[in-house]
């Protein structure tokens, strides 16, 4: 075979090789990128599963955390009070208006904060049938009045009515019942708080306050106003915060607002605690 010759087959030989290397390195890289473009739809459809799928907020509703507080901000398609209480009735009581919206928080277990014994705490109740005070009973039911000015100072009573009345007589009992946030009877802060019983049912005097519980050690917001005597109607079973001392017309007034309802004790207009603020001296 010539030089010549033995050339051109080298040439071929060469470039057949070089074709060789050029279809492999083509393969390698449909493959690489072909893994590569299904590990970007896999991790593209995992994430908008995550995103739909793995948040469990209710639609229109948002809800943050700051200092150990939960605050949420309820879907409603009220822009009043009633859009954390959604069951109150549109007219409010005694020629009132609608109060404002307000956004509360909630807890997970109850507050540290204590009250001196010494000192004197008055709750003003603004509703929109009038105002009424409440002084307070920090010697004889500390943790209740604690928990209750710590409310009060968290403005969790704002913008609440009183969702039940029950209006004495044959009912039995004669009271006024506030402090559920989403008045229906159910709602609270997120815990709950130990008893401070009385010794006897004589506690439950005219215009006296007590906390509403649905068993022992589970109060936590929702309290009842006596407008009558109901020592003898009631068991030692609700811890006394305190008592009524001035605005007790107002009481009143709330107290013959007509109710109606399945138990005879929803009232028919609302009656809103349009603010809620407690004075320490």
């Amino acid at each position: 075979m010539s030089k010549q010759t033995r050339k051109r087959e080298l040439d071929r030989l060469r470039a057949r090789r070089e074709a060789e290397r050029q279809r492999a390195r083509r393969r390698r890289a449909l493959l690489t990128y072909g893994a590569l473009g299904l590990v970007v739809v896999v991790a593209a459809v995992a994430g908008g599963l995550w995103l739909t799928g793995d948040d469990d907020t209710p639609a229109a509703a948002t809800a943050t955390t700051v200092a150990g507080a939960t605050t949420t901000t309820p879907a409603s398609e009220f822009d009043d009070a009633r859009a954390g209480a959604p069951t109150a009735p549109a007219q409010v009581a005694c020629g009132g208006e609608l109060p404002p919206k307000v956004e509360r928080p909630t807890f997970s277990k109850p507050p540290t904060a204590k009250v001196d014994p010494a000192k004197t705490y008055v709750a003003t109740f603004q509703t929109s049938c009038g105002d009424f005070t409440v002084r307070l009973d920090p010697e004889n039911a500390p943790i209740t009045t604690a928990n209750f000015v710590f409310l009060a100072g968290k403005k969790f009573y704002d913008s609440t009515w009183f969702h039940r009345i029950v209006p004495g007589g044959a009912a039995g009992i004669a009271v006024i019942q506030g402090g559920d946030p989403e008045g229906s009877g159910r709602g609270g802060p997120g815990y709950a708080i130990e008893d401070e019983l009385p010794s006897s049912p004589e506690a439950y005097k005219k215009y006296s306050v007590a906390m509403a519980n649905s068993g022992p050690d589970s109060g936590g917001s929702q309290f009842f106003i006596n407008f009558d005597d109901n020592s003898q109607g009631l068991q030692a079973n609700y811890s006394v915060f305190g008592e009524v001392t001035d605005g007790r017309d107002v009481v009143d007034k709330i107290a013959k607002v007509q109710v109606g309802g399945q138990s005879g004790d929803t009232p028919q207009q609302s009656v809103w605690i349009e603010k809620l603020t407690v004075k320490e001296s």
